[in-house]
Formats: structure tokens, sequence, C-alpha cells
């Protein structure tokens, strides 16, 4: 059987990491892998809601001749028609797009621990964007006669895009500070201790099921306006933890290095 090379995902695509704790992707998919196959820069529900099944979906597809490509492209289909069913506003849109974005999200996993190129990196931001048009369109349809709730529910949704662009970049840079740098070893406990720490950023697996959650049970006006709140605090921990960890590179800089 013919199977799909891993390969290190692109720095950006679901990589959004916690409080200075960058790491390269060292998980491989092999026999048997558990939830630690999921790349080590996710949080939580990557590698413990993903990450389980994940290999056997990598097998599956590479089974069928289906490129990283190829599942991003269907990733990204499935991430327009969850913005289309939450464009319609009503509860039963919401729960549909909640599921199909879940859907997404799986695909996103599956080919970037097969090796998905760069431009998927850049796909997954523009689905993400739809998704946020898609709930600002439907929350105006859950209270078309609010005053000015249509134009609230799109500033939410730019500032929501523009959030997610920043952290993008600062990660982006931070990463590639780090490029390089070994990774800390650790055994099961710490392994959860640190996507723990990351899931309070908020990366992609989080942002998703804060989504699907909130958009399925109380509507979108309610998933941007956490989605904004977790955000913006997520945004100053991460900042705050990257400037922490380039202090004390700078602190240990003089001749301290370990051997």
């Amino acid at each position: 059987m013919t199977r799909l090379r891993p390969r290190r995902r692109p720095v950006g695509h679901n990589v959004p990491e916690a409080a200075g704790a960058v790491e390269e992707n060292q998980a491989t998919p092999h026999e048997g892998a558990g939830p630690g196959a999921a790349e080590r820069g996710d949080g939580l529900v990557a590698a413990y809601a993903v990450g389980g099944y994940a290999p056997y979906l990598v097998r599956w597809a590479a089974s069928r001749g289906l490129a990283p490509a190829t599942v991003s492209a269907i990733s990204c289909s499935l991430g327009a028609l969850a913005a289309l069913w939450f464009s319609a506003g009503s509860h039963a849109g919401m729960v549909a797009g909640a599921g199909l974005l879940y859907a997404s999200f799986v695909l996103d996993c599956v080919a970037g621990t097969a090796g998905a190129p760069w431009p998927a990196a850049v796909l997954c931001l523009a689905k993400e964007a739809a998704v946020y048009a898609g709930l600002a369109v439907g929350a105006g349809a859950e209270a078309p006669g609010g005053p000015g709730f249509q134009g609230n529910a799109w500033a939410a949704a730019v500032a929501a895009l523009a959030l997610l662009s920043v952290r993008h970049a600062v990660d982006a840079a931070y990463a590639s500070s780090r490029h390089g740098r070994p990774t800390r070893p650790g055994g099961p406990r710490q392994e959860f201790a640190r996507r723990a720490l990351r899931a309070l950023a908020l990366p992609a697996g989080e942002r998703f099921a804060l989504i699907a959650v909130t958009a399925g049970i109380a509507g979108a006006r309610v998933t941007f306006e956490v989605l904004l709140l977790w955000g913006s605090a997520a945004a100053v921990f991460v900042l705050a933890g990257h400037a922490c960890a380039a202090l004390a590179r700078t602190v240990r800089a003089p001749g301290s290095e370990a051997p």
C-alpha cells in the first residue's frame, strides 16, 4: 500500500503556539499512533479529539491515491459548505454548519500530518474567513429587526479575522526565531500539560470547537462574543509568553548555553 510521506507542516497551519512553548513537529504517523501523533504545536482538541484516528485516515486517503493537496481542497469545500449553512441563521443551519466545520478540521489534520503544501495554510485562513462571513450573515438572520445588529456582526467578523491574522504573523515570526532548537523531553503528563497550555492560546482546534459548540447551541452572536473575548485574552497570553521567552534567552545568552 502506498503511503503519503509525512512531512513537516508549514508554520501557521493550525499551529498558534501558547506562551512561548513553540516546538517543532516531531511526530510521525505510525501503526498504533495515539494522541501524540498530532503535531506538538496543537492543543488538546487536535491531539485527543482527532489525533487518535488521524493516522488511520491518512492511510485510508493514501490507499485511495488522495494527495495531501486533494485532502486540503476537500477540507476547504466542507468549510465553504459550513459557511453557507451558518449564513442561514436557523438552528438547524447552525448545527449542520458545526458538523461540517468539525469534519473540515479533521481533514486539515489529516492533510497536515501527511505533508500538505504551504498553500494549505493560506486556504485554511481563507476558509476560516468564509466561516466568519457566514456567521455574520447568519447573525443578521437571527435578529433581522435588531437595530444595527447586522453591522455589528460584520464588525465582529472583521475584528476576529484581524486578530487571527496578527496571531498567525506573530507565531510565524516567533517559530522562525526558534528554528533548530531541540524540543524538551517529557512524559505523558508533561505533554498533556503543554497541550493544555497551548489550548489556552486558542489554536485552530480549540477555535473550531468553540465555533461549532457555541453556534450550534447559542447562535452566531454568542459565537462572536466568546471568540473575541477568548481570542483577545489568548493574544495577550501568547505575546506575554513570547516576550518572557525572548527575555529569558537574552539573560542566558552570554556564554550560558547548556552543553
